[in-house]
């Protein structure tokens, strides 16, 4: 006889004693217990690479977005918005107070607006790095793209916010060099256009006030170039730096000229510096390589703190374009190029008063002070504005041509294949009474010799230098120096000459055809 036999339900419709869901308490903790086996195994055995950055793309095309043409327009799109909100991650992991006090200047934005502006609406951005060993990746991959060092990483994130094939990042930081060398060559080490400038020199420059001026000249000369880029002071925090000058170090001076050119300065000092007294020892193993250098830790902190900075930039953009808030100045969409502040507006007046205050605001609020920072009143009416120009033996796409060093007794030096990246590329002689003359153009009047010097035990020559025919008032160059080991360094020889075409002499001291010593110059 058939009978219907019904699984699971008594005659109430209930469960049977010992089972839930028509299932025994036995399966349902096996469920559980493998649900909680595979959560587990996600936490200790994450599928993602730890070291890899998070910002980084998958390896898809890159697909602008513009933000200012989107339908949403508020809250902003973007997920760190408001800076140090729930979805700040890098407040949730740095801290608020540090990142705000590693914020050394702000001052107005305006011209890093105009950077983030131009992002918002979808148009790539071009971004620049100059530096020392620190930039140049030196103890974090040795390699100026590589993904463990800031440059790489900041890009990253850039492009994780504002996607576009044509971005770009070059790196034209070099090992061991300071903005001495740069403030007269960093033509040779930018491209002809860029968007913003990342100056990382605090950790490279001597406590000295002569660094100050030559940092100034290297700020100035970038902002006055025909395409304008902003320009972002950035700091290291170095613990032998720190050694030698405690608090106040040679990043104060550079907080000086970002005063006085509206020029944003940003530093790791701010969040490692007490840290750093209370326990130097667990700060040097967590993110120096050195006493100078930064691990991969290190260059994730430098990259937080600039990439924190940026945040605020657009969220506080984007407020300004929204006319939410005005706590940055508004500086016109895209639209207002070069040519625009240049007066050379296809836009009408009421189009150019609707943006933020109109042209004239626009200019005054980017543009470069008709001073330096030494000069008074009285020595305006004879300013001549900067144009470096720079000879340089590390220039090898349009070299000095051989007729220079022939019969001179001076040669180059090109580093072999697979030298050490610290070897540079030089001019030297070792005969006695060698001459070298090299053309120069000249703009504010001041020439250099940037060359190296060598510590008493390995000695270096010496020259004597002088411009076109003033042989009187030559300056001596010495290549000895209270330095640890080869150093390169700058010294001035004439300043107040005429803009145009000149010429530097240099003639080898000693013996007259006698060897000496050679003297090694890096440029003029």
């Amino acid at each position: 006889m058939l009978r219907e036999v019904k699984v699971g339900l008594d005659e109430k419709g209930g469960n049977r004693p010992g089972t839930l869901y028509g299932l025994s308490h036995r399966i349902w903790l096996l469920i559980v217990g493998i649900i909680g086996l595979l959560t587990l195994s996600r936490f200790l055995f994450p599928s993602s690479d730890p070291s890899s950055s998070p910002y980084a793309t998958t390896g898809g095309l890159l697909t602008p977005r513009d933000y200012l043409n989107a339908s949403a327009a508020d809250p902003a799109p973007f997920d760190f918005c408001p800076v140090f909100g729930p979805g700040d991650k890098i407040a949730e992991k740095r801290g608020q107070w540090g990142l705000l006090k590693s914020r050394l200047h702000v001052g107005s934005g305006a011209r890093i607006q105009r950077v983030v502006q131009k992002a918002m609406a979808g148009l790539p951005v071009t971004i620049s790095i100059l530096g020392g060993s620190v930039s140049a990746c030196h103890g974090a991959g040795d390699d100026p793209v590589s993904p463990r060092c800031y440059p790489a990483k900041f890009f990253d994130w850039w492009n994780s916010v504002f996607p576009h094939p044509a971005s770009e990042v070059t790196n034209g930081a070099a090992r061991r060099t300071d903005s001495a060398y740069f403030a007269y060559c960093s033509m040779h080490h930018l491209p002809d256009q860029t968007d913003l400038v990342i100056l990382e020199f605090d950790a490279s420059d001597p406590n000295d006030p002569e660094w100050l001026t030559h940092f100034e000249l290297l700020v100035r000369s970038i902002l006055v170039r025909p395409d304008q880029p902003a320009v972002i002071i950035l700091g290291h925090f170095s613990p032998q730096i720190q050694a030698q000058n405690g608090f106040a170090g040679p990043e104060l001076l550079h907080t000086v000229v970002a005063q006085f050119y509206d020029v944003p300065h940003i530093s790791a000092k701010g969040l490692l510096y007490q840290d750093y007294l209370s326990d130097p020892e667990q700060a040097r193993s967590s993110f120096f390589t050195d006493p100078v250098l930064a691990n991969a830790a290190g260059h994730e902190l430098i990259a937080d703190i600039i990439i924190s900075y940026m945040q605020s930039q657009i969220c506080a953009g984007w407020a300004a374009t929204m006319g939410h808030a005005f706590d940055v100045p508004y500086m016109g969409g895209p639209s207002t190029d070069q040519t625009v502040l240049q007066g050379e507006s296809v836009q009408s007046k009421e189009e150019l008063e609707a943006e933020g205050g109109g042209i004239a605001a626009k200019q005054r609020a980017i543009k470069v002070p008709q001073a330096m920072l030494s000069d008074r009143p009285s020595d305006i009416l004879r300013f001549r504005e900067v144009n470096p120009f720079c000879v340089s033996a590390n220039d090898l796409i349009n070299p000095l041509p051989p007729s220079h060093f022939f019969g001179s007794g001076w040669y180059a030096y090109h580093p072999s294949k697979g030298a050490a990246q610290e070897e540079k590329h030089y001019w030297y002689a070792e005969l006695a009474g060698s001459k070298f003359r090299v053309p120069i153009t000249l703009s504010a009047g001041e020439v250099a010799i940037y060359y190296l010097q060598n510590p008493e035990d390995r000695p270096l020559g010496r020259a004597a230098c002088w411009v076109d025919d003033n042989f009187a008032n030559a300056v001596e160059l010495s290549g000895i120096a209270d330095v640890h080991d080869t150093t390169p360094t700058l010294t001035i020889i004439d300043s107040g000459v005429a803009a145009g075409p000149h010429y530097v002499e240099c003639n080898l001291l000693g013996q007259e055809g006698q060897k000496t010593a050679p003297f090694k110059m890096l440029g003029m």
